[in-house]
């Protein structure tokens, strides 16, 4: 790939960061690989200004924390089903992945998720019985 290509791809891969679509998202547009589209966001935020770069970074964090309240909101709904809690759980952990990707940061390998059972289930079809 030639530099002028891939300085292009990074500036689309930047306008898809800030319009708010996920790595995979712009990995799909690209055509690349989600590690590549991460490595695309993160180049062309570093031939940014810093200032600017600082700006988009708290634009997205922002972002990503206000879908990560909403679904921390669904959480505490009570009457949430198990199956919707893990929806949402694994809604926060691509949104968690996301962030960590648009930081160059490193994602637990494993996440171990307890959830409390109440009053009255009694087979969940997953092997827990109460």
């Amino acid at each position: 790939m030639t530099a002028g290509k891939r300085h292009a791809q990074e500036l689309e891969a930047l306008e898809l960061s800030n319009a708010g679509h996920s790595i995979d998202v712009i990995a799909e547009r690209l055509d690349i690989s989600s590690r590549t589209a991460a490595r695309r966001v993160r180049a062309a935020l570093q031939r940014i200004p810093a200032q600017e770069a600082d700006t988009l970074r708290r634009q997205s964090e922002a972002r990503f924390n206000g879908w990560m309240r909403r679904a921390n909101v669904l959480l505490a709904t009570e009457d949430l089903s198990l199956q919707d809690t893990v929806k949402v759980l694994g809604l926060l952990l691509s949104l968690e992945r996301e962030r960590v990707q648009l930081y160059g940061l490193r994602l637990p390998s494993a996440v171990v998720v307890q959830h409390e059972l109440g009053p009255g289930v009694q087979d969940l079809g997953m092997g827990v019985h109460r």
